[in-house]
């Protein structure tokens, strides 16, 4: 926490693992944290190797306030009720506002709640033949 109000998450990347999609924050935190109770949210990014034993830090990044991180290498997955994963080199965006963020977050969700939807109804018909039932 940097003050009551503005709480930073350090992301680290090991550069020598298969790190598919790492986790940002679920999405209830970041609704919550930042948009309900109006608070700051801010990352750090930091790519690191081991070698003989000892972390080298390879790169860091400066502190990164939410809703500069564009929406193109973010999504949202499944894991809870959703969560918020870095899905491609980082993009950031300063000129980006705290609404444009939000309005990136809401078609995000559209789109994981619709894959979401097909997926447990495609899972439903191993059991329940006739959908229209429901």
């Amino acid at each position: 926490m940097l003050t009551d109000n503005h709480a930073v998450n350090v992301k680290s990347n090991n550069l020598d693992k298969q790190n598919y999609s790492p986790n940002m924050i679920s999405i209830n935190k970041l609704h919550k944290w930042v948009f309900e109770d109006r608070n700051q949210l801010s990352f750090i990014f930091v790519d690191y190797r081991i070698n003989n034993g000892r972390i080298e830090i390879v790169s860091e990044s400066q502190l990164i306030p939410v809703e500069y991180i564009s929406w193109e290498c973010l999504s949202i997955e499944a894991q809870g009720f959703g969560v918020v994963q870095k899905v491609g080199n980082l993009k950031i965006d300063p000129t980006q506002t705290k609404r444009k963020f939000y309005e990136g977050f809401i078609i995000a969700y559209k789109k994981f709640m619709d894959k979401e939807r097909r997926k447990h109804e495609k899972f439903c018909t191993r059991f329940i033949t006739d959908l229209s039932t429901l």
